[in-house]
Order: C-alpha cells, then sequence, then structure tokens
C-alpha cells in the first residue's frame, strides 16, 4: 500500500515541479497568469508531501483494487491539480477547463482552444508529456505485471504476488530513453528552422503521441517540410515498445522481445502510408507527388502512434473516415504511448484465426504452438478479454455520445478518437462538428471516461468497476 501512496505524490509532485515552467513563461511575457501556476506548484507539493509522510509504517500485500484504483485516481486527480491554470489562462469555466486538461494528460488531444498565452500551451504540453510518461510506467509497472489483456510481461512475479509496485526500477529504466528522445527532438526541431516555443511543443507532442499545439506549431508543420519529415520518425518512435526502445540504446536489437511486432508495424506504416498517399494525390488539388507522399506517410505515422495530428487542416477530409477510424482503431505497438487495440492483438487473433482455418482444411495437421508477443497460446484470453472489452467501452461510449453528437457520424467518429486517444481524428475531420467539450455533459462526461480507459487498457477500467462492486 505504501508503494501505491507514494506513486501518488511522486506525479503530484512532479505535477507542481512542471508548473514552475509555465510560470517562468507567464513572468517572461508578462502575461499575467504566473500567480495561478506557483500556486499550482504550492499546492501540489503541499499535498504530495501530507500522502508521502502519511504512508511511513503502511504495509502488507498489494491488491488489485488498490492498484487499479490509485492508477485510475491518477488519471483524475492530475488534470483537476491542472484544471484552476487551464481556466485562468484560457478563461474557461471549470468544466470545460478540466475537460481539457483530462484530454491533454491522457495525450488524446480534444481541444476547444484555438489560440492562447504561450504559458497556456506550455502548460499543456508538460501535462501531455507527462501522460505519455505515465502510460509507459503504468504498462510496465501495474498492466503488464496483472496479465491485462495479454500484454507481453517479462516480471518473475505477477502484481498479485508482490509487496510493492516496482515504480523505481522502471522509472530508472523509461524516463532516460523518453527524456533523452525528447530533447534529441527538440534540438533538431531547432535545427530544422523552428522557434524554441514551437519546437519545446512540438518535441512533447510527437514522443508523447499527444495533439496538443499552439498555433505557431501547427503552421510549422504545415509550411516546414523539413520539420514534418523530423517529427515523423519521432512519431513512429512513440508507437513501437519501450522495450524495443532500450533494446536500440543498449545495442541488443535482437534480443528485443518485441522486435517482430516492431518491424511489423514498420512494414504496416510503410504500407499504409503509400496507401495515404496515393488517395491523396488522386484528389482534386494541387498537391505534387512529393507532396502527397510526405502528408500519407506523416499522417498514417500520426495515426498509428494515435497522436492525430495532421500535416495539413484538410488532410483528414481527404481520405475515407471509415479508414481512418480502422486505423486508429489498430493503433501502435504494446507498452508504447500509442493507443487502440494494439498490433499484438491484431497479430494473435490473425495467427488464432488461420490455425483455425487450417484446423478445418486438415483435421489432423500438427501446429507449433507460439505463445511470445502476448501469446497465442496461453494469453491468448487476455487478448479476446481485451478485444471484447473495448469493443463493450466504444458501444457504451457511442451511446453517451450520440445523445448530444449533431450526427450518427459524430458519435462514431469522437467515441473512436475518446477511447483510441486519437483527439484530431474528430477536431480535424472538416465536417463543422462541435467540439466535445461543447456537448451535453452527459456526452462529455462518456468521452472523459473513454480517454481515461483507453490508457487503463479499456480492461482495467472494467476490472475496477467490478472490483468495487465487488466489495460492496
Amino acid at each position: 500500500m505504501a508503494s501505491i501512496v507514494r506513486l501518488l505524490s511522486l506525479v503530484l509532485a512532479w505535477t507542481g515541479v512542471a508548473a514552475l515552467l509555465p510560470a517562468l513563461v507567464s513572468t517572461r511575457w508578462e502575461e499575467g497568469h504566473a500567480a495561478i501556476f506557483l500556486a499550482t506548484t504550492l499546492g501540489c507539493i503541499f499535498f504530495a508531501g501530507v500522502m508521502r509522510f502519511s504512508s511511513a509504517g503502511l504495509g502488507g500485500r498489494i491488491r488489485r483494487f488498490q492498484v487499479f484504483g490509485a492508477l485510475a485516481a491518477l488519471w483524475v486527480l492530475v488534470p483537476l491539480a491542472a484544471t484552476p491554470a487551464i481556466a485562468a489562462a484560457a478563461k474557461l469555466d471549470i468544466g470545460p477547463a478540466w475537460f481539457e486538461a483530462v484530454s491533454a494528460f491522457t495525450t488524446t488531444g480534444f481541444t476547444a482552444i484555438e489560440t492562447g498565452p504561450r504559458s497556456l500551451f506550455v502548460w499543456f504540453a508538460l501535462l501531455q508529456w507527462s501522460g505519455g510518461l505515465l502510460t509507459l510506467i503504468s504498462g510496465l509497472a501495474v498492466l503488464a505485471p496483472s496479465g491485462m489483456a495479454g500484454l507481453p510481461d517479462r516480471a518473475m512475479h505477477h502484481l498479485d504476488e508482490l509487496d510493492a509496485v516496482d515504480t523505481e526500477g522502471v522509472l530508472k529504466d523509461v524516463v532516460p530513453v523518453y527524456a533523452a528522445g525528447t530533447f534529441l527532438t527538440f534540438v533538431a526541431l531547432l535545427f530544422a528552422g523552428n522557434a524554441p516555443f514551437s519546437s519545446f511543443c512540438l518535441a512533447t507532442a510527437a514522443i508523447s503521441a499527444g495533439a496538443h499545439l499552439p498555433p505557431e506549431a501547427k503552421v510549422a508543420l504545415e509550411t516546414g517540410e523539413a520539420t514534418r519529415w523530423v517529427v515523423l520518425p519521432v512519431l513512429l518512435w512513440a508507437a513501437t515498445s519501450v522495450r524495443w526502445h532500450k533494446a536500440l540504446v543498449s545495442r541488443r536489437i535482437h534480443a528485443a522481445p518485441e522486435q517482430r511486432e516492431s518491424l511489423v508495424l514498420l512494414g504496416y506504416f510503410v504500407g499504409l502510408g503509400l496507401v495515404l498517399s496515393v488517395i491523396l494525390f488522386r484528389l482534386p488539388s494541387d498537391l505534387s507527388v512529393r507532396e502527397a507522399l510526405g502528408q500519407g506517410l506523416f499522417a498514417a505515422a500520426s495515426l498509428i502512434s494515435t497522436s492525430g495530428i495532421v500535416p495539413a487542416p484538410d488532410t483528414y477530409a481527404g481520405l475515407p473516415a471509415g479508414l481512418l477510424i480502422l486505423v486508429a482503431l489498430v493503433g501502435g505497438g504494446a507498452l508504447s504511448v500509442a493507443g487502440g487495440l494494439k498490433i499484438l492483438r491484431v497479430r494473435a487473433m490473425l495467427a488464432r484465426a488461420q490455425g483455425d482455418l487450417m484446423r478445418l482444411i486438415s483435421p489432423h495437421i500438427v501446429l507449433r504452438a507460439r505463445t511470445g508477443e502476448g501469446g497465442v497460446g496461453s494469453a491468448m484470453r487476455g487478448v479476446w478479454v481485451g478485444t471484447v472489452a473495448m469493443m463493450m467501452m466504444l458501444g457504451l461510449t457511442i451511446v453517451l455520445m450520440a445523445m448530444g453528437a449533431p450526427s450518427f457520424e459524430a458519435a462514431l467518429t469522437g467515441s473512436v478518437a475518446a477511447l483510441t486517444n486519437t483527439g484530431p481524428l474528430y477536431d480535424a475531420s472538416g465536417a463543422g462538428w462541435p467540439a466535445i467539450s461543447d456537448l451535453p455533459p452527459l456526452s462529455a462526461l462518456g468521452a472523459v471516461v473513454a480517454m481515461i480507459a483507453g490508457r487503463l487498457e479499456t480492461v482495467g477500467a472494467f476490472v475496477l468497476v467490478h472490483l468495487i462492486f465487488w466489495r460492496t
């Protein structure tokens, strides 16, 4: 129990420290919002300290209810702590401001804010960067050891057999690579001719598969070919497994457990990018072959990573909506910041289907058992549970969204965008739909639940609800 409280206090303390940067930005540009960011810093650090000292002496074996409850609480409490600063800087009511905070922290990218002070977008950038890091940490330390939805687990003990969540070891593995990737992307964007402010926002969005960007960064993507070619490989990096990243950095690529999945993902990217490029080139526009290829490849990388940021404002409007929804639903690699069903589960289900078809054709055939990479063997049950849970959550979200959305197409697109954490799939559709935060409260709340469920691999949300009702 103590390790869980310490994790909560650590994340809250980091949120307070992060708020110092937008406070400095606000002071430098005389925006008048430094006080609210400093208040956020003091409040977060105070409550983090209280939680830290109150956890002294707590012991006992951890329980799933405690772990999933704490993890779900993080996705709610951190946006709550960030809400007052957003409300003050963007001049929003508390409800829409909290929605923007949840959208940024879950790296979804739903937003009704087109312009605002620099400190606000720096705050968004830090929130989505932190949310991406929390996604990786929770996946390695909590979701995979619990056997969640067929995620590949290399831990020696399952979650229920542990006395503490190994956050310290996971932090040592993940943070250096994640931070170094962000810094290198920032430097590369500077060399591509971008201003430090735009480079910082683009770097944090790309590495975390987020989509909260200021107008300057959007213009840099639309007009700067070099900028797009810098961001594109970072989006692919974000879509692949963090374990593969560690193997690449340590020069042990052939020992990487997720190597095959990552190679499949790269091949999938190339094929999808070419298809999207051909579609864009055949549109009645003035795109050259080079421009269509660049935009198609960028859109493919953005959708696979479930970032959703677009190379041009009308890119998604010219592409088949059904194809975009399908790509977002599939998502990227397991144990990455990408959302969606994941390549791992799709491969496992296809391999299982192939085996069943082979047995129908040749009933006495002997097939080699495969249990790696999420499992066509013992972990296959988790794969099917994860898939069914995602479809159930999608159906529930569509029902809630349809109550306030202008059409079923808007409800479907918004639900998929929320559950896969691909906000621009809805915002940049070109259909003129209202912002999700402007929908009736029940529809907006459904989107919030879907965004958080997407970061809990969907199954985690159902497990938490089940344990709550079971305990009562």
